[in-house]
């Protein structure tokens, strides 16, 4: 199979470096506007540098079209590339909105075409472990799930598209969406939601959310920050019989570290975080569903319910 990907900066230089070295699909071309920069990834390969989308498109024909450009770009690059032909992979979220998730989800439906946001989290063993323990109900119900997100703010996006509000949703919409939408997918719509959001000021953006479920709870804390600390999550889940805990990159259940399985670990994903071996996993999860015919486990609609959870959570915040 044929693949394509538009948008070659930080998320997008992973999933550049893993198709590369992907089996059973071919990379055969790359589009973004830095066009030079984008040729020094391509020298010496046969990948085809393209800076305008729509041509790729047109004469690349692909199978396959990863999307990795700016959020405010999703939907537009998603739906042209369906209907250009190409089955989609979208980087998180799948929209800046929900209407722009209903109009990929149309678009889905009409074309026959397969779409997934690759929502990472739900590939990554830490968090596909705690996932394993919700369903399972290891220990019983949850009674509180406590999860965290951080890192500093990033200024360096191409032409500072992440600090327009507008553009990226600012941190809640592209930084805490993945805590949120792992717990969206594994628990459904909250019955209430309460908590602060700090408005992007001085380069700082945060929120602490709680989300009320009948007998238990779930919150959240997630921020850019205006000084130099690294990327860092983790989480704490206690049930009625027992606890899993992520911190520092340690997984501990009921105190016993988890040796989880890293035989498919991507060492060079080209950005600070770690636990990357989920990124392989969501594409090739992805490409097996389109060779296959088979709905793929993040399904639009999962992904558009994460989207209208998002918008739904911003309203009830309590600005400070």
């Amino acid at each position: 199979m044929r693949v394509a990907i538009v948008g070659v900066g930080g998320m997008g230089t992973n999933h550049f470096n893993i198709h590369k070295s992907m089996e059973g699909t071919t990379l055969v071309a790359a589009c973004d506007l830095q066009i030079d920069k984008l040729r020094e990834k391509t020298e010496g390969t046969d990948i085809h540098a393209y800076s305008d989308f729509y041509e790729m498109l047109e004469k690349e024909k692909p199978d396959i079209v990863d999307v990795c450009t700016p959020t405010y770009l999703h939907a537009e690059h998603s739906i042209a590339a369906m209907r250009a032909g190409a089955h989609v992979i979208c980087e998180k979220p799948m929209a800046l909105c929900k209407e722009q998730a209903a109009q990929i989800m149309a678009v889905a439906k009409e074309t026959g075409k397969t779409f997934m946001a690759a929502h990472v989290l739900r590939f990554m063993g830490p968090y596909a472990y705690l996932c394993d323990v919700i369903r399972s109900k290891k220990y019983g119900d949850p009674l509180k799930i406590r999860m965290s997100r951080m890192s500093g703010t990033p200024t360096w996006s191409y032409e500072n598209w992440m600090m327009d509000k507008d553009k990226s949703g600012h941190a809640v919409l592209d930084l805490m969406i993945h805590d949120i939408d792992l717990i969206q997918y594994m628990l459904g719509q909250p019955r209430d939601i309460v908590g602060a959001h700090y408005e992007m000021n001085e380069l700082t953006n945060y929120a602490s959310v709680n989300y009320i479920y009948d007998g238990f709870s779930v919150s959240f804390e997630g921020g850019w920050f205006k000084t130099d600390i690294g990327f860092e999550s983790d989480y704490f889940a206690i049930f009625e019989g027992g606890y899993v805990k992520l911190k520092d990159g340690v997984l501990t259940d009921n105190g016993q570290v988890v040796d989880l399985d890293r035989a498919d670990v991507i060492e060079d994903t080209g950005i600070n975080i770690s636990n990357a071996d989920g990124y392989a996993q969501e594409i090739r999860h992805f490409i097996d569903c389109v060779k296959c015919g088979k709905a793929p486990s993040v399904t639009p609609e999962s992904s558009a319910d994460s989207v209208a959870l998002i918008a739904k959570t911003l309203d009830k915040l309590t600005n400070i």
